[in-house]
């Protein structure tokens, strides 16, 4: 069956925008798109992908070309999503499933629930901030102050979303509430460490993922995407750190 020009397009920008949103670096995006298009019957694809938009131009056998872009406003990290467009890019360059299934199975992915429900998310965050006051030899106490931080950070973050704040809203926020909890268990138990409970607290916040992308585009040359996944990434380090300097301050 003869795939139009505007359904390859339709079909490739869908699949590269999900890449976006959920954190893959632009190069992958890219390299995903081209895939796609050339596997639809594009004889030639030219994309150009920043954080907050993917534009693509194809050119069809009879020499027809066209250009599509998507906007993206919001993003995340969700490396599941990621792994299934590619596995869809996969199947489609191979042949193995055709064009109405897979776009079918895209636009299934675009629809579905962003990240995980909340009590697990809230137990993961206190195993990394407890596990981060492990590694520096903190006593036990200590390590249960931290998971309880953590957890009460997702928490905050999930009250912050549903209130559509600004972004680095949830950083900041997320940083006092850590650097309190810390120095309010050193009032009433002078035995404990306060550095340790904050150092746990903050670290679900910390933008791992965003730097390592920034590094990797960079890396790859483009330029511009990593120095802007560079500079949100300093952004939130800098949220984060003006919550816990503000109450360090007060408290001091």
């Amino acid at each position: 069956m003869q795939i139009l020009l505007e359904q390859i397009l339709d079909i490739t920008i869908l699949a590269g925008e999900i890449m976006l949103k959920n954190g893959a670096e632009t190069s992958r995006v890219e390299e995903t798109m081209f895939h796609v298009a050339r596997a639809l019957g594009a004889v030639k694809t030219e994309s150009f992908v920043i954080p907050t938009g993917v534009f693509l131009t194809a050119t069809d056998y009879s020499g027809r070309t066209s250009t599509i872009m998507r906007r993206v406003h919001d993003r995340t990290i969700n490396l599941d999503r990621i792994a299934k467009v590619n596995e869809l890019s996969r199947r489609l360059a191979d042949r193995r499933i055709d064009y109405e299934t897979a776009y079918a199975h895209f636009e299934r992915i675009a629809r579905e629930r962003t990240g995980f429900s909340l009590i697990p998310s809230m137990a993961a965050s206190g195993v990394v901030g407890g596990s981060a006051a492990i590694l520096l030899n903190a006593g036990i106490y200590e390590v249960m102050a931290a998971f309880a931080t953590a957890l009460f950070v997702r928490y905050l973050a999930h009250v912050i979303s549903r209130l559509h704040g600004v972004k680095f809203t949830f950083e900041f926020f997320g940083g006092m509430t850590a650097a309190f909890g810390g120095m309010l268990l050193r009032y009433i138990w002078p035995e404990i460490s306060p550095e340790y409970v904050i150092i746990g607290g903050i670290m679900p916040l910390v933008p791992g993922v965003a730097i390592t992308n920034s590094i990797r585009d960079v890396i790859a040359g483009d330029l511009l995407s990593g120095l802007s996944r560079g500079l949100d990434a300093a952004l939130t380090a800098t949220a984060v750190s003006m919550g816990v300097v503000i109450i360090l301050a007060v408290s001091a």
